[in-house]
């Protein structure tokens, strides 16, 4: 599942960067749900606009976001 592997995808990309779940919603402007949701895969579905801001948050192209194992793995 998509949405699965977007969440995990985010909480490595936390991890190397060493930013927290609340420094990730105030530099997307996202709703704090949505990304505890994205983490914790609770969403069914994920949004590439959302994708496009936690990649632009993280300062990360896309490739970059789905140049990972997980998407490889999970899909």
């Amino acid at each position: 599942k998509l949405a699965v592997a977007v969440g995990k995808r985010v909480r490595e990309l936390l991890f190397e960067k060493n930013i927290t779940q609340y420094r990730l919603t105030k530099l997307t402007c996202l709703n704090e749900k949505t990304i505890r949701d994205l983490l914790n895969g609770k969403t069914s579905d994920v949004k590439l606009s959302t994708i496009c801001l936690i990649s632009d948050a993280l300062k990360i192209s896309l490739t970059e976001f789905f140049d990972s194992q997980i998407f490889v793995n999970e899909n």
